[in-house]
């Protein structure tokens, strides 16, 4: 019965995402997607593949550099989905948990049930990986089952430590009470004991020796398994032999899974319910972590600011309330990168780097941290009704989201400046100053297209193609914005350096207040933009 619901709720997806297709918004974001990824398979079929490495390497070289780099991603990956994991280990909604949990099957049936749906998720990843990556393998079925058994392991992973942390509930002090303070306490102690018994060479020696030493050997043997697994060069024996062996890691991580549910039952039920609750409002707000009730309280009054100051005061309180966890995740990121670029700068090239960057900048962090008109959609008429005028409440919306960005923006900079040489650090240091102006026209062009056209920021299923190519369609449009500011700004700022006879002073300052005047011109659409919202059609 199981089985045959499994099957389902599947063919009812898949009815459900084409019954998108039917209206031409669809049928176009459809053809945005398939066009991105096709333009993404030539690119990654290419040898001198800019995802790897310099032009000048092949495939060989760059299975090599993936081969040193893939166990440590694959270890951020497993750190990052157990910090960032909002809800229960399992999850069932609660139409499973009225239907299902009274029906005749055991809690062992409805948890293999749950892990397939799962990996019927993690096949649809899988293939796109597969798609993307032909020239990082040697054979498609070793990259299809790498990354399938990669995907399961994380999923699997960060499911045993959940349930860990709900063990522990009733057991231990309140601050290990949570399955994040879990990983944070292990890795400080792995951390500080790898430290004292590295290299006495300094930092940078020891965490270039990391990956080779005993503790690194130890923490990342896991990982190494999987990175076999996808570069596997041959079907017999080497895939079969890693594949086997990666496949009795995830089934151990399984059976303990089914161990440790029979302790956390009623905790799993009460998280499952409190989970459902915050995805009904993420999919009404179009948001997901900031997805809770926001009611905020302060001894404090808020500071005036012609009517700014309240509206910015609310924020930054939802922020440090609501976006702590996120908040925190991020900034963990950022002082890390330091030590991350001496680990990997000799094996990624400098455009990917820059890429990556960007692509974190101009989309996960305005997509994450979103204490703005994006998280008050529901509060719109609320707004509306402030005896403010529209700019003063632009500003007001617009200052936390552009501090707190530039906050993290800056500990990664400060994070990669301690690693680098004199001539980068300096070029580093000053691209810090840009980056209040520069959050602030990405902030205002993400909140116009918001209010001008209201949509969710998180998808309704796994395969939601309305989603990616809308999400698409709006990356493309920003970042031809963001790059047209820039670009003014650095032309007025080289008019400048030709008439001073190459003052890089001045071309600077030139450079930063441009491009802090493009931002500021934007305040004005936006205002525009939030008197044209019209309340009563969301």
């Amino acid at each position: 019965m199981l089985v045959k619901l499994l099957l389902l709720r599947l063919r009812g997806g898949v009815r459900h995402r084409l019954q998108e297709l039917n209206t031409l918004r669809g049928l176009l974001f459809l053809c945005v997607t398939v066009a991105v990824i096709v333009l993404l398979m030539k690119q990654a079929a290419l040898p001198a593949n800019p995802l790897g490495g310099s032009v000048q390497e092949g495939p060989e070289q760059l299975r090599e550099q993936l081969a040193r780099l893939m166990p440590a991603g694959l270890l951020a990956a497993c750190l990052l989905t157990v910090f960032t994991s909002s809800g229960p280990a399992i999850h069932f909604s609660p139409a499973e948990i009225n239907l299902l949990f009274s029906g005749p099957f055991s809690r062992r049936a409805l948890l293999l049930y749950k892990m397939c749906f799962y990996a019927f998720g993690a096949l649809l990843s899988s293939l796109l990986i597969t798609l993307l990556v032909p020239a990082l393998t040697h054979t498609l079925p070793a990259a299809f089952l790498g990354a399938f058994l990669t995907l399961m392991f994380i999923q699997l992973f960060s499911a045993v430590i959940g349930l860990l942390g709900q063990l522990l509930a009733g057991y231990c002090y309140v601050p290990l009470r949570r399955s994040h303070a879990i990983m944070l306490l292990a890795a400080v102690i792995a951390g500080l004991a790898w430290y004292f018994s590295a290299s006495d060479n300094g930092l940078s020696a020891a965490l270039t020796l990391f990956p080779s030493s005993l503790i690194g050997t130890v923490v990342l043997a896991p990982f190494e398994v999987f990175v076999h697994i996808f570069l596997a060069p041959s079907i017999y024996p080497e895939l079969l032999g890693w594949a086997t062996l990666g496949l009795a890691i995830n089934i151990g991580l399984l059976a303990i899974i089914i161990l440790l549910d029979r302790h956390s039952y009623e905790a799993s039920i009460a998280a499952s319910l409190k989970l459902h609750k915050r995805w009904i409002r993420a999919r009404r707000s179009g948001l997901l972590w900031g997805a809770q009730p926001v009611v905020v309280h302060s001894s404090r009054p808020p500071p005036v600011a012609g009517g700014s100051g309240p509206v910015a005061w609310r924020q930054l309180l939802t922020a440090l309330r609501t976006y702590s966890k996120a908040l925190l995740v991020f900034m963990a990121v950022a002082v890390l990168a330091g030590p991350l670029l001496v680990i990997a700068a000799a094996e990624i090239s400098v455009w990917s780097r820059i890429g990556f960057v960007f692509f974190v900048a101009v989309y996960v962090l305005p997509r994450t941290l979103v204490f703005d008109f994006r998280s008050d959609l529901e509060n719109m008429e609320n707004f509306k009704a402030l005896p403010v005028s529209s700019w003063k409440l632009v500003a007001g919306q617009l200052a936390v989201p552009v501090l707190l960005t530039s906050l993290v923006e800056l500990l990664l900079l400060c994070s990669a400046a301690i690693f680098l040489d004199a001539a980068p650090r300096t070029i580093v240091i000053s691209l810090a100053a840009f980056i209040v102006p520069f959050n602030m026209l990405l902030y205002a062009l993400e909140n116009t297209f918001f209010l001008l056209f209201p949509t969710p920021l998180v998808p309704v299923g796994r395969v939601d193609f309305d989603f990616l190519g809308r999400t698409m369609v709006e990356f493309a449009v920003k970042t031809t914005l963001l790059i047209s500011g820039c670009g003014l700004a650095a032309a007025a700022g080289m008019l400048v350096l030709k008439a001073t006879e190459r003052s890089w002073l001045a071309f600077a300052v030139v450079a930063w207040f441009s491009l802090l005047v493009i931002a500021l011109l934007t305040v004005p659409v936006l205002s525009w933009a939030f008197k044209r919202f019209n309340v009563s059609r969301y």
